[in-house]
This record gives structure tokens, C-alpha cells and sequence, in this order.
């Protein structure tokens, strides 16, 4: 597949059909290159996808760096974070529909999506 877009700070590659949207990041301050990634995102269809990926990665043993929660500031976001054994962060994430932007907090502060034990 070919990029959708390529910058000095990230690439993304994008299938509608499968709605597939997958981004290369880099760390603030430097070019992409193969030893430079920040993080991979990988988006998914809905916050229950955000919900299953994090019940399937604690089902096998992967590091939690975030649990699921929705995000408000920048892009409004449900997300999980993960990090993978070399280090690298990989976010699972889903876009916001527009019933769920209306339930915005005033205070913007992030909502957990599952409860933590």
C-alpha cells in the first residue's frame, strides 16, 4: 500500500474499505528513519475495539503504558497504550463520533474506559 501522506515527522497509510489507518511517528526534533520511531498507531472502528484490544493484551501478557480512556485535548481520541519488548509505544486508538464529542467534560480531563484493579 502506498502512503497516504509522508512528512519529515510521520507517515500514515490509510485503506477505507478495511478502515485500515496505520502511523509512523517520530520523536519531536528529529527525521524519519528506520532507528527514529516514536510510535505506531493503529486505528480501530469504535472505543469497544479500544476495550477489546486492551482485555486481549492483558489476556497475553503485554505491557500496559495507558489503559483505554478517551481523550479530549487535541484530537479527541479513545485510546490504549501499549509498549512492545524493543520499547516502542504502540497506540490502539478510535475517533470520537459526534454523539460522543457532545459528551465532552468541561474540564477536558481524560475518561477511563475500564475500570482499574
Amino acid at each position: 500500500m502506498e502512503p497516504k501522506e509522508w512528512t519529515h515527522r510521520y507517515v500514515t497509510f490509510v485503506r477505507p474499505d478495511t478502515k485500515f489507518n496505520f502511523v509512523l511517528l517520530v520523536s519531536d526534533g528529529k527525521d524519519l528513519h528506520h532507528d527514529t520511531l516514536y510510535h505506531l498507531g493503529m486505528g480501530v472502528s469504535s472505543k469497544e475495539k479500544v476495550v477489546e484490544f486492551y482485555h486481549s493484551a492483558v489476556e497475553n501478557g503485554f505491557h500496559i503504558e495507558k489503559p483505554p480512556r478517551t481523550t479530549w485535548r487535541g484530537t479527541p481520541l479513545h485510546e490504549l497504550w501499549l509498549k512492545d519488548p524493543d520499547g516502542t509505544l504502540i497506540e490502539v486508538y478510535a475517533r470520537l463520533t459526534e454523539v460522543e464529542l457532545e459528551g465532552m467534560p468541561k474540564d477536558k480531563e481524560p475518561v477511563s474506559l475500564v475500570k482499574q484493579k
